[in-house]
């Protein structure tokens, strides 16, 4: 049995998109192992040996799966292509609703000491979405500051207060992430920010207070893909909007399935 030890859960499937990670992605792997019952990393058209290093990992894993693009597509593009798959098994009936998908980047700046804390929060307050809130304060003035913004942005759009909308580190139950998936695709890094808002105009049950130490610093992302986020943000939101607003004219329910307790 794994940390996660909870009882009466479901699965625990974990997400790593990894692009030029070879450092990093075999260390990550192995310790993430030991907290989910299954994989999913998706190689984005990495240009050095990080396909090597996760094929020559994966034979001693025994519950890894490799999915990759030949070239680089972005971090969206990576999360699309394993959450679309994953949407598909529990379309199969392979997985449940109730199973829950953890993503974790590859280059260790998510702690992963805290995960079964995390886990636990997910559980007891029976959430459909928990999006970590990095605690930024070694991150420079500048990119605080940019998230900040569009933190600030995206609780305008969403209708819920969101505290760090660009973070990855992040914890869905798997039938209220299939059901966001139809709503958005992402663009390069929009990925983050278009789930969240969606998740919450949905009306799903979403937390994004839960402060978690980095353990290091690592950005790749530039100022276009700032201007990108802000445009999918409202994109995302008036999505959700026009689909219900069909909905209820064609006198449907308006509105995903959500869990019921």
């Amino acid at each position: 049995m794994t940390a996660f030890d909870a009882g009466g859960t479901g699965r625990r499937i974990a997400v790593v998109p990894a692009y030029n990670e070879e450092p990093t992605v075999a260390s990550v792997l192995d310790k993430l192992s030991n907290f989910v019952d299954e994989l999913v990393v998706v190689d984005d058209g990495s240009t050095d040996g990080t396909r090597a290093a996760i094929e020559a990992w994966l034979p001693g894993s025994g519950h890894c799966r490799l999915l990759w693009f030949d070239t680089n597509q972005g971090m969206s593009a990576a999360y699309y292509l394993a959450f679309s798959d994953l949407r598909r098994r529990l379309h199969d009936g392979e997985l449940s609703p109730d199973d829950l998908v953890f993503t974790v980047d590859a280059d260790g700046q998510h702690d992963l000491d805290v995960i079964d804390d995390l886990h636990r929060c997910v559980i007891d307050e029976h959430l459909d979405a928990l999006l970590v809130r990095r605690d930024l304060s070694n991150y420079p003035r500048y990119k605080r500051a940019g998230n900040a913004m569009l933190s600030a942005w995206a609780t305008l759009w969403a209708g819920k207060v969101l505290h760090d909308v660009e973070s990855g580190y992040r914890i869905f139950r798997l039938g209220a992430l299939a059901d966001a998936l139809s709503y958005y695709r992402g663009y390069k890094y929009s990925e983050t920010v278009e789930v969240a808002v969606v998740l919450c105009r949905l009306g799903y049950r979403v937390r994004n207070d839960l402060l978690v130490p980095v353990p290091l610093y690592r950005s790749r992302t530039r100022m276009v893909d700032v201007f990108i986020d802000l445009a999918a943000i409202p994109a995302a939101a008036l999505r959700v909007a026009v689909r219900s607003r069909r909905a209820r004219r064609g006198g449907g329910a308006g509105r995903a399935q959500q869990r019921s307790r």
